[in-house]
């Protein structure tokens, strides 16, 4: 009986020894789980922010082509990976040296506006992937101003309107398209020249604007002028159709209103009426 006692007392430790022994390895368990998670938190847990969108690369299978993962809160498994990428429209800037036609060299600031092409993401990641932007979109726009820009002289394109450049730029981006990424607009921001070229082309231009100035002064006075002439014939026609309609009779009745108008006068003066030449009146006493 005391034997049995014992065994049953060995057996109650051993069971107690084993359920602490479990106890402590699902804490361990626990423990190494809770910190496993948190160190992977940010590779289980995916979160993409308006105007983004995903791209979910299995490690077994590859990049996932069919899905576009949208904007919310994902899980994944930790051995796969997320790639987000931001869909929006963005501006970009970037500074370029060019040689123009004659080897002279121009400093061109050029913005580039452009976002991925949504419906294509995952051919993007997989042909390019997220630094696309530094590997096609501003290569091919070096390439293509480089191009066009040595067709002219620093003078042409210091002086000629922005939108030439960006037009042909623009238009010349197909092998971008071609890749996934849409390009809506390029512009030029600034175009600095070397001193000394600048200087002789802003001389240039300023002796320009004076010629033209002198040129609008010169057409002033030859209106002027023509002006002037035509006012000249208008009174050689008037006197001479003045001289036409005197005749004597005319001059002795004009003569006989201005008696009248003299009499009637409030003026202080002396009219002999007949006493001047050809019977006209002879006023006295009037102002010279």
């Amino acid at each position: 009986m005391a034997f049995d006692d014992e065994f049953d007392d060995y057996e109650d430790a051993l069971r107690s020894e084993r359920q602490k022994r479990i106890q402590l390895y699902a804490l361990i368990f626990i423990i190494l789980f809770g910190v496993g998670l948190a160190l992977l938190w940010n590779r289980i847990v995916i979160t993409i922010q308006s105007g983004e969108s995903g791209v979910l690369y299995h490690w077994v299978s590859g990049t996932e082509m069919n899905r576009i993962y949208g904007e919310g809160l994902h899980v994944i498994w930790p051995w796969n990976r997320m790639y987000v990428y931001n869909v929006r429209l963005q501006t970009k800037e970037r500074n370029y040296t060019m040689l123009t036609k004659g080897g002279l060299p121009i400093e061109i600031q050029i913005a580039v506006r452009y976002q991925p092409d949504l419906r294509l993401l995952p051919l993007l990641h997989v042909t390019v992937g997220p630094e696309y932007l530094n590997k096609i979109v501003f290569p091919e726009t070096e390439a293509v101003l480089r191009r066009e820009v040595g067709q002219y002289t620093p003078e042409q394109v210091y002086t000629s309107k922005r939108g030439f450049l960006e037009s042909i730029v623009v238009s010349s981006l197909t092998n971008v398209e071609d890749r996934y990424v849409i390009v809506d607009d390029v512009l030029v921001r600034s175009v600095e020249l070397p001193a000394a070229v600048r200087l002789a082309v802003e001389r240039k231009l300023t002796l320009s604007e004076e010629e033209k100035s002198y040129q609008y002064k010169l057409g002033i006075e030859r209106q002027e002028a023509k002006r002037k002439e035509i006012e000249a014939e208008g009174i050689t026609r008037y006197q001479d159709i003045i001289k036409k309609s005197l005749n004597e009779d005319l001059l002795r009745w004009q003569g006989v209103q201005a008696t009248r108008d003299l009499a009637m006068s409030p003026n202080s003066k002396t009219v002999v009426i007949g006493g001047g030449k050809d019977g006209l009146p002879i006023i006295l006493g009037g102002d010279r």
